[in-house]
């Protein structure tokens, strides 16, 4: 029974006895004649067995270096001093320089030396252990990158070109071959006799300056160059070895090593593809002045050939750089020597001028016929219910306007409408279409404003609302397209043409230097202040619906065509800007098309609207707009006030107070025939050659108006002595300075002096002329005129 049960007790602890026994084997070589039937399986863990141990011998070095028994997460001396990782480098060849991505390509050794006494070991004869790419990926090794490279790998041929060598001492060497591709900020200014300075940044990227210090291992000797490296383009002038600080605010300070080098340019290169091609391009379009000038097959073709082929030029010296916002040394000779191209063409279109000019005086001395000068004529068209004067006239070649005077030049202005007619028929009364069929007079005007214009002034830094409104006249209702804060030239220009909206630019006499000439003259002609808008509408659309102005407008043609039609005014000579409905205005009295030089004129309170006909691209016109508030009615309501308190002094009525409760009166009428009464005393002294001073309207005349038109501002700048009490002096801007009497606010004096103020204009600012306190005021006035 007892015998039973230990064979019961063997076959349960069968398999362990065996794994014991295959255990027991390896370790001590015993117990293998006690397990005869197990000799098959013993030989099948053996196999195993065998298999382990080749493991085993292949990972023999790294237990001689203890790799499992440490954390190589963490770097060398973790929470100590920071690890010194020594740096060297041999630059084995510099593949590529391009201009165009601003870059460098380098293939290098990239060498780190430091030491890890976690992988120090036992070593007889000193011997250090070499290792290839695997073993780095078990230990600590330095994360060195490349600051600014844009492209960099390891060299894989035939394995990865990686070594580690490590010594007993646990020293270790780390050596790479990379290539890397880097930036290199290139300046070109003095392209192609520049010299180009670039450098590739080591640094640590996850250790700064406490963690580990980097280092070039032997100073200047760490850098080491290729005998033979050279480059197609370059000559390299220099190579260097530095190190520095780099700063970043979230991680702190890192050492940063610099491997640096000096490219000088090869010029013959460029001798031959650049400068060499354009001086010979420079010479052939000389030849040109000695061909016949009545050659103009030969001479035109031998130009544009020469203009294109340095235009070729140009684009094939452009297309091999970077699109830097500088002026390069090769663009000055190369557009230097394409002026000089240019200009044969020219000079060649100029004398053919000229020439056909002179032979055309020579033909007219012989009696010859030839195209006679128009003469100015007047003609009267007479639509509806009033009429409009037409006056037409072709130009003189020499037209311009006469800016010798305000006088002389309001007179050309209206050509040929003579100045006395003009006031006598047409000044407040009703309007007048001058037609002049004369490219000169469009020409003239065309330059006034254009289209083009507004890319530049959108440059410059313009507003919606102060300087630009965008709107659109829909369902006779003006809607406003505008958009917040400064204009942007391609979003206004895709308004103008996709929304088919009007632009309408305030006031661009302070940013065109002949329209302020214009206007100044203009103001000293009135005596009021003299405003400017430019409205430019797309083909097949109107920017604002039938209205009337409180200003005397006049309009001047610029580029396109208009269609107007005027209406019969509602209000004769109104004060306020105000919009009317087309059932209201009812048929119109006037029109017509203005083309480019046309000018027309139309008293305050003229009802009018405009579009663009279909067969215009657009149409741009400008207003001149003069005399808002500026009526009698003004004129009383600024004086009237001065007049009776001067009054009030010498007439004691006017200081008697008036009934008791007339304040609370509803109706004043028992007060009208004392008031009458005051009034005719007040004209009475008037007429006796009572003074009367208009100070706020002449102050906010001078005060607002623009400065004179001046080549040179020098001659505004004061000079010789002081006149004295007695001297006699005269005015050099007389129509730019007024004078006015008025009490002496700084007296304290019971008794009121009058003292003597003289305005003038010089100083004010071109920039602010009618640009009013706010925005609201450029919805209003004078900014509606269409």
């Amino acid at each position: 029974m007892v015998l039973l049960m230990k064979l019961l007790l063997l076959t349960c602890l069968w398999p362990g006895a065996v794994l014991n026994s295959e255990n027991s084997e390896s370790h001590h070589g015993q117990h293998r004649k006690h397990f005869p039937p197990m000799v098959d399986n013993r030989k099948q863990r053996s196999k195993i067995k065998k298999i382990d141990n080749t493991k085993v011998r292949q990972l023999k070095s790294e237990q001689l270096l203890s790799i499992e028994d440490h954390d190589f997460a963490m770097r060398p001396g973790f929470g100590g001093s920071p690890i010194p990782v020594g740096i060297d480098v041999q630059v084995e060849s510099i593949d590529s320089i391009s201009e165009v991505d601003m870059d460098f390509t380098m293939t290098l050794y990239l060498r780190h030396y430091w030491k890890d006494e976690r992988l120090s070991f036992p070593s007889t004869n000193n011997r250090s252990m070499t290792f290839d790419g695997r073993l780095k990926k078990k230990i600590w090794v330095p994360d060195v990158f490349f600051v600014h490279s844009k492209r960099s790998f390891i060299h894989d041929t035939t394995k990865e070109n990686v070594m580690l060598r490590v010594y007993p001492d646990g020293n270790v060497l780390f050596s790479l071959r990379i290539t890397v591709s880097a930036m290199c900020f290139m300046d070109f200014s003095k392209f192609p006799l520049d010299t180009q300075n670039c450098s590739l940044e080591l640094e640590s990227y996850a250790y700064n300056e406490e963690d580990l210090m980097l280092y070039w291992k032997r100073g200047n000797e760490s850098l080491k160059t290729d005998e033979h490296i050279s480059l197609s383009q370059f000559f390299i002038e220099e190579f260097s070895a530095s190190s520095g600080l780099a700063l970043y605010s979230s991680t702190g300070w890192y050492n940063r090593l610099f491997i640096n080098f000096i490219l000088r340019r090869h010029i013959f290169f460029f001798v031959l593809q650049s400068y060499f091609p354009s001086i010979l391009m420079v010479m052939l379009s000389w030849v040109s002045f000695w061909i016949d000038r009545r050659a103009v097959p030969a001479r035109v073709s031998l130009g544009i050939t020469t203009v294109l082929t340095m235009s070729t030029i140009i684009t094939g010296v452009s297309a091999s750089m970077p699109q830097v916002s500088y002026i390069k040394a090769v663009d000055v000779y190369l557009w230097t020597s394409f002026l000089f191209v240019f200009l044969s063409v020219i000079e060649y279109a100029a004398v053919n001028y000229l020439t056909t000019v002179e032979e055309r005086k020579q033909l007219k001395k012989r009696g010859k016929n030839m195209p006679k000068k128009g003469r100015l004529h007047v003609e009267t068209e007479n639509k509806g219910s009033s009429s409009c004067k037409l006056a037409k006239t072709q130009a003189p070649s020499d037209f311009s306007l006469n800016f010798d005077s305000p006088g002389s030049l309001f007179e050309s202005l209206i050509s040929p409408v003579g100045q006395e007619e003009f006031f006598k028929h047409y000044w407040e009364q009703q309007p007048v279409l001058i037609k002049r069929d004369s490219p000169i007079v469009a020409a003239y005007y065309q330059s006034l404003f254009q289209v083009t214009d507004l890319k530049e002034l959108c440059h410059l830094g313009i507003y919606y609302g102060k300087d630009v409104n965008v709107c659109r006249c829909v369902n006779g209702k003006k809607k406003v397209l505008n958009k917040n804060g400064k204009v942007n030239h391609m979003q206004l220009m895709k308004d103008f043409e996709r929304n088919k909206a009007t632009i309408q630019f305030h006031q661009p006499q302070r940013f065109k230097d002949e329209l302020w000439k214009i206007q100044e003259k203009l103001e000293c002609f009135f005596g009021s202040l003299v405003g400017s808008n430019v409205y430019i509408t797309p083909s097949e659309s109107q920017g604002l619906p039938p209205h009337y102005d409180d200003v005397e407008v006049f309009i001047l043609q610029l580029e396109g065509e208009k269609h107007w039609r005027l209406y019969k005014p509602t209000v004769h000579l109104a004060r306020e800007y105000s919009v009317e409905s087309e059932a209201k205005i009812g048929t119109p009295t006037h029109e017509f098309v203005l083309k480019p030089g046309d000018l027309l004129y139309f008293p305050r309170g003229t009802i009018h609207q405009a579009d663009t006909p279909v067969s215009s691209a657009y149409s741009s016109h400008v207003t001149i707009s003069t005399y808002q508030n500026n009526s009698w009615g003004d004129l009383l309501l600024d004086s009237i006030p001065g007049l009776i308190l001067d009054a009030s002094r010498e007439d004691v009525d006017l200081r008697r107070g008036v009934p008791k409760q007339q304040l609370m009166q509803v109706n004043a009428g028992d007060s009208a025939l004392k008031l009458s009464t005051l009034l005719r005393s007040l004209a009475n002294r008037l007429e006796r050659g009572q003074e009367l001073r208009s100070s706020e309207m002449k102050k906010d005349f001078i005060l607002n108006r623009l400065p004179p038109y001046l080549e040179n501002s020098a001659s505004l700048t004061p000079g010789g002595r002081l006149p004295k009490l007695d001297s006699k002096i005269g005015l050099a801007f007389k129509d730019h300075v007024i004078a006015t009497v008025e009490p002496d606010e700084g007296n304290d004096e019971e008794a009121q002096h009058m003292v003597l103020l003289i305005c003038h204009s010089l100083k004010n600012s071109r920039e602010m002329h009618m640009m009013g306190d706010d925005e609201d005021c450029y919805e209003g006035g004078k900014s509606k005129v269409n």
